[in-house]
């Protein structure tokens, strides 16, 4: 029988600087700007998009932590599956409905055809953008079938492998991502999209919830975790200001990187005291309302993006962050209450 897990009111927090660097990202990433503060800020912004890493390693953390509570239950796939569906699939579809059949009237565009959104539908599409398939869709939707396609099978290993075999599945991963990576690289395709050269970063996430199984996410060890994110701070802040120009181990190599200092700074903000100001930061009502939303955010943000920037061709830059950030979080409150919750009181049927 499973135990009731703890609530880590941090990684809310951590789920909300997530969002926040992707968003920033997007939003600096086609603006033009001539401030010197701003070029440094837009800069900057280019890390933002190492949020997807974090949201990865998150969700890996997450995820085994409840497969492996859970998995002495006889409903353990059932509920597992049913969870999942019920917190991903009624947004996804629903935005991609907006995007393929309400977007395109108000912008007097053509409906794209059935041929290009399959692969949107079928949680395919990172695949299609890897290798260049005839498609048409919300870009930022890659992460989300890099996710469900981790959903698939991890389920599967944490029911049938002994923790000690688990721990070598997370090793497997690390290095079939870092060879699949090398092999695209040297085709000259792609590689930050797709699925096998991505499973690291969650792999690291899991690797965290076996060390919390074991009683390793504890005070004693916070110099450790520590001394982890520094060693791979480093070379990450290395790699980051060769500004794209990546020597082949740096490209193999950045995403288990980003996972480790991600996954070490996870560790540390379970780990650290209430009163330290980090634990305070990432507990606070701002960023614990923006972590609650973080999933409606991510998803709605391009669009709103989008209609405040293209659409409405608002110049002053200052106007226009407020306003879309603003937007996109209005949105997704209202996605959240209206939408969302009926399907999220639903998983209270099915025990964890």
């Amino acid at each position: 029988m499973s135990m009731k897990l703890k609530h880590y009111n941090e990684l809310d927090g951590i789920r909300a600087i997530a969002v926040i660097m992707v968003m920033f990202y997007h939003f600096f990433k086609d603006v033009t700007v001539q401030n010197d503060i701003l070029l440094i800020v837009q800069k900057l912004s280019l890390f933002g998009k190492t949020g997807v890493s974090l949201f990865f390693v998150l969700s890996g953390f997450l995820i085994t932590r409840i497969l492996l509570n859970t998995k002495q239950d006889d409903s353990y796939f059932k509920s597992f599956y049913i969870k999942r569906f019920l917190r991903i699939f009624p947004l996804y579809y629903f935005f991609l409905l907006i995007y393929y059949f309400v977007v395109p009237l108000f912008l007097h565009q053509p409906v794209a055809g059935f041929s290009q959104q399959v692969w949107y539908w079928t949680f395919m599409q990172n695949f299609a953008l890897t290798f260049d398939w005839n498609s048409v869709g919300p870009i930022h939707y890659w992460s989300l079938s890099v996710e469900e396609h981790f959903y698939l099978f991890w389920p599967l290993v944490i029911y049938y492998c002994s923790v000690k075999n688990i721990k070598w599945a997370i090793l497997s991963l690390c290095v079939i991502s870092f060879f699949v990576r090398l092999i695209l690289i040297e085709n000259h395709i792609e590689e930050s999209l797709f699925t096998f050269a991505r499973f690291d970063e969650l792999a690291i996430g899991s690797f965290l919830a076996i060390l919390e199984l074991e009683k390793k996410l504890m005070k004693e060890n916070l110099k450790k975790f520590v001394a982890v994110f520094i060693i791979f701070l480093i070379p990450l802040i290395y790699i980051s200001l060769n500004n794209g120009n990546y020597s082949l181990l740096e490209s193999c190599a950045r995403y288990l990187i980003l996972a480790m200092v991600y996954g070490s700074f996870v560790a540390i903000a379970i780990i650290i005291e209430p009163e330290n100001w980090i634990k305070k930061m990432l507990t606070n009502n701002i960023l614990k309302s923006i972590g609650k939303v973080s999933f409606g955010l991510y998803v709605y943000h391009p669009i709103c993006f989008h209609l405040i920037i293209n659409e409405l061709i608002i110049t002053n830059l200052t106007l226009s962050f407020l306003l879309t950030f603003g937007l996109a979080y209005i949105v997704s409150i209202l996605s959240f209450n209206l939408l969302e919750r009926k399907f999220l009181k639903l998983k209270e049927r099915f025990s964890y």
